[in-house]
């Protein structure tokens, strides 16, 4: 082989190892930016609805009760849905609690969606309107969320009555077979 075809050869290999640190950098750059985004998620709501919270207890007029409406609208679809999910993953049964609650928040999106035009009016008078028609349907659906609370609640397994006495016997009953089974079985061995 002559040098321009090793040095070619060289350069190849270096180029494509360059490529491949290039590449595996970028996934997991890629990969992080993805996980932190996911675990800051959370947080970038919590920090939302607390800034929702202090502007509807700072604001007055009109534009108070449309944030305080805001307000009680995400805590209630927020706490169904917290609710919903504990009784899902630990096996109670929901029935079709859940389809309601899809249907619920829903009706919540489109009704956070017309808070926000609300919000957004310039003439006061069109607000407090606003602020009065909307908080018929945000109570109907915050009731409704309480409902799908109350069912599950209503709903959850009770828990079997614990006869003390009963488990107590059941106890020394054990304790004393485990005792003799010890015994006989040292004096075997």
């Amino acid at each position: 082989m002559d040098p321009g075809t090793v040095f070619l050869i060289l350069m190849l290999v270096v180029i494509a190892i360059i490529l491949g640190v290039a590449i595996t950098l970028g996934v997991l750059i890629y990969r992080g930016a993805l996980s932190i985004a996911k675990i800051s998620k959370p947080k970038i709501e919590s920090a939302k609805r607390s800034a929702l919270k202090v502007r509807a207890e700072s604001s007055t007029g009109p534009v108070a009760d449309i944030l305080k409406q805001r307000v009680a609208l995400q805590d209630a679809l927020e706490a169904t849905r917290r609710s919903l999910g504990v009784a899902q993953t630990t096996g109670q049964y929901t029935g079709n609690l859940e389809s309601i609650f899809l249907t619920l928040n829903q009706a919540g999106t489109v009704m956070e969606h017309q808070l926000l035009v609300a919000q957004q009016e310039p003439d006061r008078a069109v607000q407090a309107l606003y602020a009065k028609t909307l908080s018929v349907q945000v109570e109907q659906i915050t009731q409704t969320a309480l409902g799908v609370r109350n069912a599950l609640a209503s709903a959850a397994a009770p828990t079997p009555d614990v006869d003390m006495k009963d488990l107590t016997r059941t106890l020394e009953i054990e304790a004393t077979m485990l005792k003799n089974w010890s015994k006989t079985y040292t004096d075997l061995g």
